[in-house]
């Protein structure tokens, strides 16, 4: 009887054990996801920033929370920030498509915003891609470069440039160079660029 007792116990401190290790290994399973509506941006987990930190290769999912399409693309237009080491990969939701999940696979930080409305700050968000096992989030590069007005119509000034930076479209194709100084952008297309210089980038629209 006492053995029967005894097994009875250790049978239920292996069930106990058991469903704490699944308790503890599916709160570092949870669901990374961002809410996206036009009022703003929300997450799981919550995160004041409208950020999410993920490792390499987690599953972020996308999450249509009303009003039109929100198609997001790279960049922070209205300060200029930029992903680095690459581009964020625009990922669409809508009311047709209510979620869009996806991987990213290389490490960085990685800005982004709602391409229907460049200029709403509040659907400005961040992903911070980490290598497995890194505990802290840094930035993979820091952006000294200051750009205004932006958006802009004719002209441009660029501040903290180190000699010619090249000025790239969405596709990533080269369309100017220029310098420290007011630049004339008049011939250039509406649109989202990229001036970048070394592993330093920023980001304009052309009105």
């Amino acid at each position: 009887m006492k053995k029967n007792r005894l097994t009875l116990k250790i049978n239920k401190m292996k069930i106990q054990i058991l469903t704490l290790a699944l308790a503890f290994a599916s709160t570092f399973a949870m669901a990374q996801e961002m809410t996206i509506s036009h009022a703003g941006i929300s997450t799981i987990p919550s995160s004041p920033d409208k950020s999410l930190s993920v490792n390499i290769g987690d599953d972020i999912t996308f999450i249509y929370g009303g009003g039109g399409s929100h198609p997001m693309t790279e960049g922070h237009p209205g300060t200029g920030a930029v992903s680095t080491p690459v581009a964020f990969i625009t990922a669409t939701v809508t009311s047709s498509i209510p979620s869009f999940t996806f991987q990213i696979n290389t490490a960085g930080t990685y800005k982004f915003h709602c391409g229907s409305s460049p200029t709403n700050d509040n659907n400005y968000g961040t992903i911070y891609v980490l290598e497995e096992g890194t505990t802290g989030i840094e930035d993979v590069t820091k952006n000294n470069i200051s750009i205004y007005p932006n958006p802009a119509n004719d002209v441009l000034t660029a501040e903290g440039l180190d000699g010619i930076a090249n000025v790239l479209d969405m596709n990533g194709k080269q369309v100017m160079s220029i310098t420290n100084g007011a630049v004339n952008i008049s011939d250039l297309a509406k649109g989202t660029y990229i001036i970048s210089q070394n592993n330093t980038n920023a980001i304009f629209i052309k009105k």
